[in-house]
């Protein structure tokens, strides 16, 4: 039976976009409870921001990567950028009137 494969680290040391909304997750969890003292709180809470801007780095990084594949008028198809304008949501129509 095959086991399944593990998400690897990136070689530069930081987190994977999942570890680290893995992390923010435990540590909502730990803010929740009554466990930590203040400073501690205040500790994890900036971990938190951290990790968030993190995750929101790769997501900005992420949305210029993805790719879509538009027929244009004269039936050729051509490759755009996944969001790159509002042609792209609503099929060329624009609701800015």
């Amino acid at each position: 039976m095959a086991t399944p494969k593990k998400k690897k680290e990136p070689a530069d040391g930081s987190p994977t976009f999942e570890g680290a909304l893995s992390e923010i997750e435990g540590i909502a969890r730990q803010l929740e409870s009554d466990d930590l003292s203040l400073e501690e709180m205040l500790l994890r809470f900036e971990d938190g921001v951290r990790l968030l801007r993190f995750c929101d780095a790769r997501l900005r990084d992420a949305r210029g990567k993805l790719l879509e594949l538009v027929e244009e008028d004269d039936g050729e198809f051509v490759t755009k950028i996944l969001g790159d304008s509002l042609e792209t949501f609503t099929g060329g129509e624009s609701n800015n009137e």
